[in-house]
């Protein structure tokens, strides 16, 4: 297409041009070998630069950072001294300074697209490549905060990404995202850089996700002053997405009646405490309240009674330090064949040297309990028995092998010849329990609240302590059941809830993991069963005692880690280790059978502990392709939402305790994948909503930060795990806070389910229309919304309006002219509307106007350099502006070949540069302004002549799209 021309010749009498350019260093940081330190001081002493310091962690030999020019590298290499190492070039402080300002220019290209929205004259990117998805307020401790999220459509991820113990380091390389606020005035109060969040979990390719910043926008002090209301998102790009602020916690949610009975926690529990309480309450109160047994016993609260013996350290039941390689070699791990409490404790061994020589070795048993290995020995008297002889020998005697087994030290093959002991080590399950406290398996309790224990009421599941370190979950579970059964009858809500709801609390899932973390190993987060005894190269001996165990959370039987889900693992000894086989666990089993007894259960809430989270289904992904579990309806998400705003904003009225809006989501967008989950188990497997508690959220201090709390803070005001130590002063009360809150939260959760069991009204939904008949839907409430566009009456299997990709808000729907669109919603206790239509049709005689072609190119007015000085050197500079205006799809604006200025026959040696501040659109433009620079650099050397030097040029604006 041939351009079209607007006014597109100007001229402008003009002299000399700049030399000023910037000189390379040429300077390297290299790393120099030395011969000693002495050599590196006589070398400062000549003035070479050695940086900070010196390495002389290598015996004989000294390494030194030297800062060098090429030349003074090939001197001192010819002086015997060769560079070993690169630190550091010149072309790497280039790429520093250009990423650097690569950086700035992306985030002041931003800000610019940002200024535009508001009235400033800028390039525009085509609309849509930024969404603005969240914009959230709210105020704690630590002041006033407001938390965005949004997405460009112009992401990218550097491919392929380095790997670095284990996890993709990939870097996002897309257009910068620059947030700012607005208060109801109009006027910007606020603008920060948003951060790209990639999922590091997937490999080889970590997916951009989306943009998030938490930004603080006042102490404590400002608390009180109005929120912002609009937050503006802006891409590097050009383009500008705009929503409204929401209050995120705060929003005046119920609080307890006059009266209301709380607070009854007073310290940690272990299981049988946590039983033994709901089992009283519902002694207490039977008209309301029946313990139930679940049917799966736990594996249970034992261990097999081992030792070590053969090394030349006596075991004494020490985890740490592990056997050094020789030792390793001579260790025969002793494993009784009873349980621990059950006769194995107590066993005794003996390694015995024979003190003479040639004599076999022979194993015997005394009094059914000791069991005394006489070494074999050489002419000379010297012990010849390896720790497989000794393996050997205990197996194939009859009398030991009733007791116990014999194993070498995990992956040993026994060469090592074993150190008789000089006393008998007795075996032990090395459980630390009090006496009292029930060994082997143990009962599982729940307990079920309701006035009508039928199934005909909505079924609420609330449990806890799945991960045994979490201590304060079961408080959370407590706390409920206490306020809901104390205060049945003389307060209202609870009342209501008792009456219409049927609620099941279960205060610890995994009892024997949570008796092992409360007096064994603080840090156990699984049961306690031992599948390494069952690996040939497990580490099935005492030292891997506290690294045995399933996470309870990984075993379930949706987007499990035997489906190929991303989060667990196959090694025994593996924090996340999803155990032999799916449902392989008592403890789970417990879980599928409460959720398929009870199909009246449409909630659930699984309590864990720490971080402060609340999240729901997907919770899994495929590690290299992040195929995730399938994403609920849309609806059904809002529901989510709708939900986690009630519970979230109950939470809060405690302590002002906010969980974070980048927090709060499906688990796969806000924490990672959990193969083999309960969440996801109970939406996919039982159409129940499962949702997920992360209690402990960080606390925030008056400061402005944030303080971690931990799985096991400090109850009261004295040092966790049990200890006598003085509590961070952050976290007094902690513990006990967190039960207290999280209460709150489960109370929300109730009244949510109270009002599905209510809910028999339809969805009311609206459809808003916008320009160019984009038309977005409003509803009274979370409701899936299905649509037609041609004319056909709209069901289930129509298609949705959702968004295009997680955590953003759906396009408008564009409605052709002349077309009818047709809606229908469906809220999740599944009531559906009628059907509502609205379309749109072309009528005559709109009114309207045309707009001619223009594009219009004017100059300010000749621009000159000044006269110009002979015999000095100097970089000459004026300016001019063009002003543009142009109807056209895109548009250029070029410049002739500036050439060099002549006077007459005279011509200046250096070339005339010239500079536009814009030279392209992508959209039509009026009356916008181009800087245009003229330069001239005229030498100390330059002959100049009387007279002027001028340059005709020739400046064109063209287009391709008219």
């Amino acid at each position: 297409m041939r351009p079209i021309m607007g006014a597109l010749v100007a001229t402008a009498a003009i002299a000399f041009l700049p030399a000023t350019a910037l000189a390379e260093d040429g300077e390297s940081v290299l790393e120099f070998k030395l011969p000693s330190k002495a050599t590196a001081e006589q070398l400062i002493k000549l003035g070479y630069d050695l940086g900070d310091g010196l390495d002389q962690s290598q015996p004989g030999q000294v390494k030194a950072t030297i800062v060098v020019t090429p030349e003074e590298k090939a001197q001192l290499e010819a002086m015997g001294y060769p560079a070993v190492a690169t630190i550091q070039t010149p072309a790497d402080v280039d790429a520093l300074r250009a990423e650097r300002q690569a950086t700035i220019d992306a985030e002041a290209a931003a800000k610019a697209a940002l200024d535009g929205a508001a009235g400033a004259k800028t390039r525009k990117a085509a609309v849509g490549t930024v969404r603005a998805q969240h914009a959230d307020y709210w105020e704690d401790a630590g002041g006033r905060w407001i938390s965005i999220e949004g997405t460009t459509t112009e992401a990218s991820v550097t491919n392929p990404c380095p790997v670095v113990n284990n996890r993709a380091q990939c870097a996002y390389t897309g257009p910068a995202l620059v947030a700012s606020w607005y208060g109801a005035d109009g006027q910007q109060v606020g603008t920060g850089t948003l951060q790209a969040y990639l999922d590091t979990d997937v490999t080889p390719v970590a997916p951009y996700l989306y943009h998030t910043g938490k930004f603080r926008l006042g102490d404590a002090s400002t608390i009180g002053t109005p929120m912002p209301t609009t937050v503006k998102i802006a891409s590097a790009t050009g383009d500008v997405a705009t929503m409204a602020v929401s209050k995120w916690v705060g929003n005046g949610a119920p609080e307890y009646a006059q009266g209301f009975k709380q607070d009854f926690n007073t310290h940690y529990v272990d299981p049988q405490e946590g039983y033994a309480r709901i089992t009283a309450l519902a002694d207490e109160f039977p008209n309301i309240a029946t313990v139930q047994a679940l049917p799966n016993k736990t594996a249970g609260y034992q261990r097999k009674a081992q030792t070590i013996v053969g090394m030349s350290t006596a075991y004494t039941g020490q985890l740490t330090p592990l056997p050094a390689a020789a030792d390793q070699a001579k260790a025969v791990v002793v494993t009784s064949k009873a349980w621990g409490h059950e006769g194995g404790n107590g066993i005794g061994i003996r390694l015995v040297n024979p003190g003479a020589a040639d004599e076999p070795l022979v194993v015997g048993v005394s009094n059914n309990r000791m069991i005394r290995v006489n070494l074999a020995t050489d002419s000379a008297g010297a012990i010849t028995t390896t720790a497989k002889d000794v393996v050997d020998a205990i197996n194939g005697n009859a009398q030991a092998a009733e007791l116990v087994t014999a194993s070498l030290y995990r992956t040993s093959t026994g060469t090592g010849v074993v150190t008789p002991g000089t006393a008998t080590s007795l075996l032990s399950d090395w459980l630390k329990a009090p006496a009292s406290y029930p060994r082997g398996p143990q009962t599982v309790k729940m307990l079920r609240i309701g006035k009508h224990q039928d199934g005909t009421k909505t079924g609420v599941f609330i449990y806890c302590q799945e991960h045994a370190r979490e201590w304060g979950t079961p408080l959370v579970c407590l706390e409920t059941a206490e306020r809901l059964v104390r205060n049945y009858g003389t307060d209202p809500e609870t009342t209501q809830l008792i009456d219409n709801l049927d609620i099941f609390i279960v205060p610890t899932i995994n009892a024997d993991g949570a008796a092992y973390s409360m007096y064994d190993n603080n840090t156990q987060r699984r049961n306690m069963v031992n599948y390494c005894a069952s690996n040939p190269t497990g580490n099935n001996d005492p030292f891997a005692r506290n690294s045995w165990g399933v996470d309870l959370n990984r075993n379930f039987t949706v987007g499990s880690f035997f489906d190929g889900f991303q989060g667990a693992g196959n090694v025994c000894t593996g924090d996340t280790f999803a155990g032999p086989s799916e449902l392989s666990e008592p403890e789970t089993r417990n879980e599928a059978y409460v959720q398929t007894t009870y199909p009246n259960i449409k909630f659930a809430m699984n309590v864990h502990s720490s971080g402060g989270y609340f999240m729901w289904p997907p919770g899994a992904y495929k590690p290299t392709t992040r195929e995730t579990l399938p994403y609920p309806p849309y609806g059904t998400l809002n529901y989510f939402d709708q939900t986690a705003a009630a519970v979230l904003d109950r939470i809060y009225n405690y302590r002002h305790t906010a969980v974070l809006p980048s927090q709060t989501g499906p688990v796969v967008d806000v924490l990672y994948s959990a193969a083999g989950n309960s969440a996801d188990e109970a939406y996919y497997s039982h159409g129940i909503v499962g949702y997920d508690f992360e209690i402990g959220a960080s606390k925030v201090l008056p400061n402005g930060q944030s303080q971690s709390t931990g799985f096991q803070p400090c109850y009261g005001a004295v040092g966790t795990g049990g200890g006598t130590g003085t509590c961070n002063a952050n976290l007094v009360n902690e513990g006990h806070d967190e039960g207290m809150e999280f209460a709150n939260g489960n109370y929300a959760l109730l009244a949510e389910a109270l009002a599905y069991e209510n809910d028999t009204a339809a969805p009311k939904v609206d459809a808003v229309t916008g320009s160019d008949r984009a038309v977005t839907f409003k509803s009274d409430e979370a409701a899936s919304i299905y649509y037609t566009l041609d004319g056909s009456t709209p069901t289930t299997a129509s298609t949705e309006w959702k968004p295009n990709r997680p955590r953003e808000k759906p396009d408008p729907v564009v409605v052709p002219v002349g077309a009818a669109l047709k809606w229908i919603a469906v809220d999740f206790k599944g009531n559906v509307s009628a059907v509502q239509t609205k379309a749109f049709t072309t009528t005559p005689g709109d009114v309207g106007g045309t707009v001619p072609a223009t594009l219009a190119l004017t100059l300010d007015g000749t621009p000159s350099f000044g006269p110009f000085v002979p015999g000095v050197e100097k970089d000459y500079a004026t300016q001019t502006k063009a002003n543009v205006i142009s109807t056209a799809g895109d548009a250029t604006l070029s410049v002739s070949d500036p050439g060099h200025l002549t006077n007459g026959a005279f011509t200046l040696p250096e070339p005339l540069r010239v500079s536009l501040s814009k030279t392209t659109w992508t959209a039509p433009v009026a009356n916008d302004k181009v800087d245009i620079g003229f330069n001239q650099l005229i030498k100390s050397t330059d002959p100049l002549r009387t007279g002027t030097y001028s340059k005709t040029l020739t400046f064109t604006l063209s287009t391709t799209q008219p």
